[in-house]
């Protein structure tokens, strides 16, 4: 009889050590210590001819990540200055005046032109005496339609080669002209506008090609390497995946009976397995408006058909102790 007794004693001792152990396991959740993943994308397209990172490294914001080819970019880049210093040795022309010999040289020309013009001007009363003797001829019947028809092909060749001389004249006239007076107000605008558009082009390729060193954006640690040297990178291309160290969260999934107990900006405990003696707090700064069911990757037997609240807790403290991937319990109230 007495033995029963303390049977019956010590089983109930354990159903009540059983009971206590359920409820605090209750208000506390596991989940993975996670970090915004922010990926590093080269801006422009072409071969990857360095890298200075690996994974699981450690990266600071304004690190070199890689380097991109840009040697056609260089090349395009020296043509470019080239046409600037051009448009800029106008501009100060155009505002200084001319020189001497640009004027020489232009009325030079000038003259060339009159005298080519002269010379076809003769070529066509020539060729207008020779086409009027051979109509004269054609209405005798004494020349062939075809005969004609080449004379006047002739003439007419001379007259277009006197209207194009005539153009050119008047272009190079009015060179001189300005030359001589000038440069206007508007025409020293026109200027300064292809100074600009010279300028922004050395100033577009210079950025892309400043665009060919891939930099660090954040602190934080390489999670995943999608390029290696020698690859060819498009434009936006990920070289990298980056987890940033100073903005870690853990992700827990808490029962609907149990949501009342947490709101946004409540502060929680976090405790780690071989940190037991050092206090972390954390922050809920997510809860999610819709419930489901229990993860696959957390569910138990007991919570299968059971529907939970995702739930972010930020980590404000002990951040650089932490690392993504760890596992953290997240207890929902009193010490840890």
């Amino acid at each position: 009889m007495v033995r029963k007794i303390g049977i019956f004693i010590l089983n109930t001792i354990l159903l009540a050590g059983c009971s206590f152990g359920d409820k605090n396991d209750k208000e506390v959740f596991t989940g993975k210590v996670e970090g915004n993943k922010v990926n590093a994308s080269s801006e422009i397209s072409g071969k990857i001819i360095e890298i200075n990172i690996e994974e699981g490294k450690s990266i600071k914001a304004g690190d070199k990540i890689a380097v991109i080819d840009t040697r056609d970019l260089s090349l395009r880049l020296k043509k470019a200055e080239r046409a600037l210093e051009l448009s800029e040795a106008k501009l100060q022309d155009a505002i200084n005046g001319a020189r001497n010999e640009e004027i020489k040289a232009q009325q030079s020309n000038l003259k060339s032109i009159e005298a080519q013009i002269e010379g076809s001007r003769k070529n066509y009363n020539h060729r207008l005496k020779n086409y009027e003797k051979t109509l004269n001829l054609y209405e005798n019947s004494a020349v062939s339609e075809q005969q004609l028809d080449d004379a006047k092909a002739l003439l007419d060749n001379e007259a277009t080669n006197i209207n194009s001389l005539e153009k050119q004249y008047d272009g190079v006239k009015a060179q001189l002209d300005l030359l001589i007076a000038g440069a206007t107000d508007q025409k020293i605008k026109m200027i300064e506008s292809e100074v600009e558009i010279a300028r922004s082009e050395v100033d577009i390729i210079n950025n892309q090609i400043e665009k060919g060193k891939v930099i660090s954006s954040i602190d934080g640690t390489i999670q995943n390497m999608n390029y290696s040297v020698g690859e060819l990178i498009t434009t936006g291309g990920s070289i990298a995946t980056i987890i940033e160290d100073n903005n870690l969260w853990v992700k827990i999934y808490i029962p609907e009976k149990q949501l009342h107990k947490i709101s946004i900006n409540d502060e929680l405990n976090l405790r780690l397995d071989f940190m037991k003696d050092e206090k972390i707090v954390g922050k809920v700064i997510y809860i999610s408006s819709e419930a489901e069911f229990t993860p696959k990757n957390v569910e138990s037997k007991e919570s299968k058909t059971e529907t939970v609240f995702e739930v972010k807790v930020k980590i404000v403290d002990s951040i650089d102790r932490l690392k993504p991937g760890m596992l953290v319990d997240v207890v929902l109230k009193g010490d840890m």
